[in-house]
């Protein structure tokens, strides 16, 4: 037989392996033995050195083949090293899992499904791949380790965890693009936006006297404030006004100082539940 003959398309492998194409691909990439450059797969050295070569085909154009035996290689019978969940995904950038799903779904690469989550086409194209737990049958997904250096999961990741960089002379923009006065709202408003929660922003309270709360959640009618520097005096006496407010006309509130900025992934969740709201 020609070497030719020995050779099988991508396409091909992903049969041999039981395996979709688009997650023989995924998995190839992730493996670094291809990449994507000008809407064409081009071999890597990596690839190169895995014995991948390219075909010329009038109908299909230049694609990729491989040596018949790769089909035993053990980078691609055991690929799971290669990939991660959620929650490892989480481990590496110190969040917790739903809050990586929450932040993959704002990119519209996962959504919601039957208490699990879903791979869209636009995740399967940045190397997701569709799982299901063996023992809930709960639907999860499976991504290349290397997705904490995709460009757009990384500036995605920037937002949520660190608003002060996006400052400019008139605030700090959240990721659902409310324009607010510090890094720590930002913060505040990026945990409320990613977890789904209906929220206004700098919402006059239903009083005479003039006054605006930092945020107000309709769903529960529960006002969060966000209480800053005291070193400015006037800022102190702005603050006593508005507790005397909430106080006297009983109005809910969720307070959060400076410190509690740290937790806020356990301290929002445990406030919330108090007024009747799961997240």
């Amino acid at each position: 037989m020609t070497q030719d003959q020995q050779r099988i398309s991508t396409s091909a492998l992903a049969k041999a392996l039981g395996k979709s194409s688009r997650q023989m691909f995924a998995e190839l990439e992730a493996l670094g033995w291809i990449k994507r450059t000008d809407n064409q797969w081009q071999l890597t050295s990596k690839g190169e050195f895995e014995q991948g070569n390219y075909r010329d085909s009038e109908r299909y154009g230049r694609y990729i083949v491989w040596p018949d035996s790769v089909v035993e290689h053990r980078a691609l019978v055991n690929t799971e090293d290669q990939f991660t969940t959620a929650k490892g995904l989480g481990l590496k950038t110190g969040l917790p899992a739903a809050r990586i799903n929450q932040l993959l779904a704002e990119l519209g690469w996962v959504k919601p499904w039957l208490k699990g989550w879903q791979i869209t086409p636009f995740g399967a194209a940045q190397g997701g791949v569709q799982k299901e737990d063996a023992s809930t049958a709960i639907g999860y997904v499976s991504w290349p380790k290397k997705l904490t250096e995709n460009t757009l999961f990384k500036r995605s990741l920037a937002q949520f965890k660190y608003p002060a960089d996006a400052e400019s002379m008139t605030g700090c923009r959240a990721m659902d693009g409310h324009l607010l006065r510090s890094a720590a709202e930002v913060k505040i408003d990026n945990w409320l936006y990613l977890s789904g929660i209906s929220h206004a922003c700098h919402k006059p309270l239903p009083l005479e006297e003039v006054a605006l709360a930092d945020f107000y959640l309709p769903q529960i009618r529960v006002y969060i404030e966000f209480w800053g520097s005291e070193n400015d005096p006037s800022y102190l006496a702005e603050k006593m006004r508005k507790k005397a407010l909430y106080e006297q006309h009983n109005l809910n509130v969720i307070e959060f100082q400076e410190s509690d900025l740290v937790q806020l992934e356990e301290l929002l969740p445990r406030q919330l539940r108090r007024f009747g709201l799961e997240c």
